[in-house]
């Protein structure tokens, strides 16, 4: 006992050294914190024996560390002893295994292992609508955390599986939608973002039906695992409907609150309008953001801050629904970027999600922080939009039509990690939708930039439609 007690404070006392010393390298850091879990762990088993619940905190303190630094099967073994104790002393289904359970899916899913992880997400879904004892902010948070497990699986897990990832992450959002509801009430400014993640992934399922392949097919069935299948055009128009009720809920939080939001309103027609825009329909577009400008200057809004808003083309949709005017030009600052130093030329930016879907922003937000990989296997191009206008082309093998095509386009540089023809870059670029620039609320020609960022999977091969 002393022996270990002697060790852990050595190892705190050498840890705190070395952080006032200044050192603070990551993995140093990450071995530290291991250490210090692993201590103290021993010291905790060696007082109260090796099934006793006070071991559970310190267990999963040490598989965070054991993650942390990518070693999942030991961090596997330490969380499945924390769900043995739990069980032991409370039962077999019981809530307090729902963190557990979180922690087995991540390391599940850290390490590859989509099978273990996809058993677990639903026993989990089990857990939370047969064994919750309380309607809370909690159980709200953990839905929708399990919701966007499932998007994650969509790039990661193997493609056959993305239909079943798509059924699974919108049912569980509409659940926590409606938990949120009724703890909340149906004109809570928090559900917003809720709606809008919903939203994002009718458009995600939008971009799958098209692409072709066992994704599109699963989302046609009639019912799941059904060999009768709906129309492309008949499920596209049920996603673009469905859409249109979850940005009609957002219009009615806002105009039954009091007094009513006026500019949250005409935000969201903008978004309405861009939603007219994902789905092939510019003259109700045009006519929208012509409302929703407004609208937004009758409510207030300054039209300097406005047009500013709208001056640049967006890439759609956009990450968030930004219900004032001032924290929308807030994001798209912040959103541009500038290629190295001393160059004054503002980019549009745009972080590709992955092979498994591209040409789509991910749905789940996403912590990179490593500059090197965001300073490479990216694209630089200019190019003119037209205001609202729709053009037809072939795209995945199947003659389309969108709205708000690229023209005129140049490849000013690439940084690949692979290589790849120029006119599969084009495709790619050319596969983006666009908010257009509007002055006084009118569509105008506009000319940007942009740097496309590949996802870290990207291979030329990625840019072929599925088998």
């Amino acid at each position: 006992m002393l022996k270990r007690s002697t060790a852990a404070l050595l190892i705190f006392l050498v840890s705190l050294f070395g952080s006032v010393s200044g050192q603070s390298e990551s993995s140093s850091d990450s071995l530290d914190e291991l250490a210090l879990s692993r201590a103290l762990f021993d010291d905790q088993q060696d007082r109260f024996g090796s099934l006793d619940s006070r071991l559970i905190e310190p267990l999963e303190q040490l598989a965070d560390a054991l993650m942390q630094l990518n070693q999942f099967d030991e961090a596997h073994t330490m969380l499945d002893r924390a769900l043995q104790i739990v069980r032991i002393e409370d039962g077999l289904y019981t809530e307090i295994q729902r963190p557990l359970l979180e922690k087995k899916i991540a390391n599940f899913a850290n390490r590859g292992d989509w099978d273990s992880a996809r058993e677990n997400m639903e026993h989990l879904l089990w857990l939370y609508t047969n064994k919750s004892l309380q309607i809370d902010q909690v159980l709200i948070a953990d839905l929708l955390e399990l919701s966007r497990s499932h998007l994650r699986a969509l790039a990661e897990d193997n493609y056959v599986w993305q239909g079943f990832h798509f059924r699974q992450s919108s049912q569980i959002r509409w659940l926590a939608l409606g938990v949120a509801e009724s703890l909340w009430g149906k004109t809570d400014e928090r559900l917003v973002p809720i709606i809008y993640e919903q939203l994002r992934q009718f458009y995600l399922q939008t971009v799958a039906l098209w692409r072709g392949g066992p994704t599109s097919y699963s989302l046609r069935q009639v019912v799941p695992g059904s060999n009768i299948l709906r129309d492309r055009s008949d499920v596209n128009e049920s996603f673009y409907e469905t859409g249109m009720g979850l940005i009609d809920n957002v219009f009615s939080i806002y105009s039954d609150s009091e007094p009513p939001n006026l500019e949250a309103m005409a935000m969201t027609n903008v978004y309405l309008a861009d939603w007219h825009i994902l789905f092939n329909d510019p003259q109700a577009a045009t006519e929208t953001y012509r409302q929703a400008y407004q609208e937004l200057l009758a409510s207030g809004v300054d039209a300097a801050l406005a047009n500013e808003f709208f001056s640049q083309p967006m890439v759609l949709p956009d990450t968030e629904f930004y219900a004032s005017m001032e924290a929308g030009v807030a994001a798209q600052r912040k959103s541009m970027v500038t290629i190295g130093e001393g160059n004054s030329d503002a980019y549009l930016s745009f972080n590709e999600w992955s092979a498994a879907l591209p040409n789509v922003r991910s749905p789940i937000q996403d912590n990179t922080t490593d500059s090197e990989v965001e300073n490479s296997n990216f694209a630089l191009f200019s190019f003119n939009l037209a205001g609202v206008n729709k053009v037809s082309r072939w795209y995945s093998h199947r003659f389309t039509s969108t709205v708000n095509m690229i023209q005129q386009a140049e490849l000013l540089g690439h940084y690949l990690q692979s290589p790849c023809e120029e006119s599969r870059l084009f495709e790619k670029l050319n596969s983006l939708t666009f908010r257009p620039k509007l002055v006084d609320g009118g569509p105008e020609q506009a000319t940007a930039r942009i740097k496309y960022h590949f996802a870290i999977d990207y291979l030329c091969s990625s840019l072929s439609e599925q088998p």
